[in-house]
């Protein structure tokens, strides 16, 4: 294996170990993972073309792979390499305008449920259309689109009237309700995909990881909402943790809800973002290692 391949496995393993030791969220190690591993691998290989060969045909995955049994790492190293500059940047801002709002109500461990598991089936999608239409069955596939389309459709699912940031084309938009923002994105890459099916970009693999991370939501719903006790969670508690202006209007949020779940989503937000009011520390499901219990009377 090329010593720049064992480079960027180094900081893919690195990387998540970080993300599940740290306060840091996943959706920002990712980000910082792949905008390293392309500044070291594209970079030289504007010079050097080799560099960039070497490490594809180490790490990016192919259609043949499958029927071969080789390298079947590579369906997951894949997610970190990149083609080009337009790539690179077009992936790092969804991730970052999608990803991260989407860890806030979910959280760490579910984000990499729906990005991993979303990412794979994106590239089976994607092989599996190749091997359809009997295409370039060695023609490399890399990038985080697939997995990234699939933390879009979970979001449009679970939390279609959120507002995130938006560019279409060079027009920044600061607040665009997410059910808005991804049926344009759907319209441009369907278009696109009709244009020109068999080009470089892996249409198959973004629709795949849509569709399965809008399948996944419910499911995802239903597993992160907690089991209710007879006696019900008096929300009015978090009012006193709402000490900054993300957090009154994350607990506005609770207040104008009819949803249980929705108000319980708020709420886990609050009490992973808030401090402990005695001690400052963290708030795990409302106690802290202090003995305060945010639920108790």
């Amino acid at each position: 294996m090329y010593f720049l391949s064992c480079v960027v496995i180094g900081i893919i393993v690195v990387g998540l170990i970080a993300a599940y030791l740290s306060e840091m969220y996943l959706t920002q190690i990712l980000i910082i993972q792949n905008i390293l591993i392309f500044m070291i691998v594209f970079i030289p290989a504007l010079r050097y073309p080799f560099v960039l060969k070497e490490v594809v045909i180490d790490l990016a995955g192919m259609p043949m792979y499958l029927q071969t049994g080789e390298k079947l790492y590579t369906l997951f190293t894949l997610m970190f390499l990149h083609g080009g500059f337009l790539h690179i940047i077009g992936n790092v801002l969804i991730l970052f305008f999608i990803g991260i709002p989407l860890e806030d109500r979910i959280g760490k461990k579910n984000i990499a449920i729906v990005y991993f598991s979303t990412g794979l089936m994106a590239t089976m999608g994607q092989f599996s259309f190749q091997f359809a239409v009997g295409w370039g069955l060695n023609i490399p596939n890399l990038g985080a689109s697939g997995a990234i389309m699939g933390l879009m459709g979970t979001m449009v699912y679970l939390y279609p009237k959120d507002k995130i940031p938006m560019f279409l084309g060079p027009i920044f938009m600061p607040e665009v309700r997410v059910d808005l923002a991804v049926a344009v994105f759907i319209m441009l890459q369907t278009v696109i995909a009709f244009m020109n099916p068999y080009g470089q970009t892996a249409h198959a693999a973004h629709f795949t990881g849509f569709g399965f991370g809008m399948a996944l939501a419910p499911l995802l719903r239903r597993y992160i909402t907690r089991e209710k006790t007879a006696v019900k969670r008096d929300y009015s508690k978090l009012e006193k943790l709402a000490t900054d202006e993300k957090l009154e209007k994350a607990y506005e949020k609770i207040e104008g809800s009819d949803e249980e779940e929705m108000r319980e989503a708020w709420a886990e937000y609050i009490l992973n973002k808030a401090e402990c009011p005695e001690c400052g520390g963290n708030l795990d499901d409302g106690g802290c290692e202090c003995g305060f219990d945010m639920w108790e009377d």
